[in-house]
């Protein structure tokens, strides 16, 4: 799949993924948004498990930071937050172009995700088991095309709903 096989040069979407091959030959958007969905999963998993050996290899320090903060503070309140997700119906890439070295890329995730959160106790405090919800969330991943890494790092999160 190639977004810039239908797109209009005239689009910012197609001259953003032109602007970032020609940094970095290898750039492939299928590629990319396919190792997007991945990193989603990994991220809000990671997210629900406190696993910040994870988290910190794929976000950047500031994300990691908020993450990091939030993750103590539901530990702190003895609470546990399971996350699954039931599904990813889309994973599209809505934004792509170069700030300097960097390429940017914001994929707009809408996925189907159950989440409960549970006290101490093992109360559900937020959440319903059986209730399945759609997320929408816009995330932007971002790589030194100067650097040797291929991995691209989780620079901004923003929620749709």
């Amino acid at each position: 799949y190639d977004p810039t096989a239908d797109l209009d040069p005239n689009d910012p979407l197609a001259t953003g993924i032109q602007e970032i091959r020609a940094a970095d030959g290898t750039f492939d958007p299928g590629g990319f948004a396919d190792g997007a969905r991945s990193a989603f999963e990994m991220i809000v998993q990671g997210f629900a498990e406190g696993d910040r050996d994870n988290l910190k290899m794929l976000l950047a320090n500031d994300v990691y930071e908020n993450f990091e903060a939030a993750i103590d503070e539901r530990e702190e309140a003895g609470e546990t937050l399971e996350s699954t997700i039931i599904g990813i119906k889309s994973a599209d890439v809505i934004e792509a172009g170069m700030d300097g070295r960097k390429a940017m890329v914001t994929v707009k995730f809408v996925s189907e995700q159950v989440n409960v959160t549970r006290d101490s106790e093992d109360r559900i405090i937020d959440g319903d088991p059986n209730q399945v919800t759609e997320i929408t969330d816009i995330w932007t991943f971002s790589r030194d095309t100067t650097s040797r890494d291929p991995n691209w790092k989780l620079v901004e999160t923003r929620s749709q709903n």
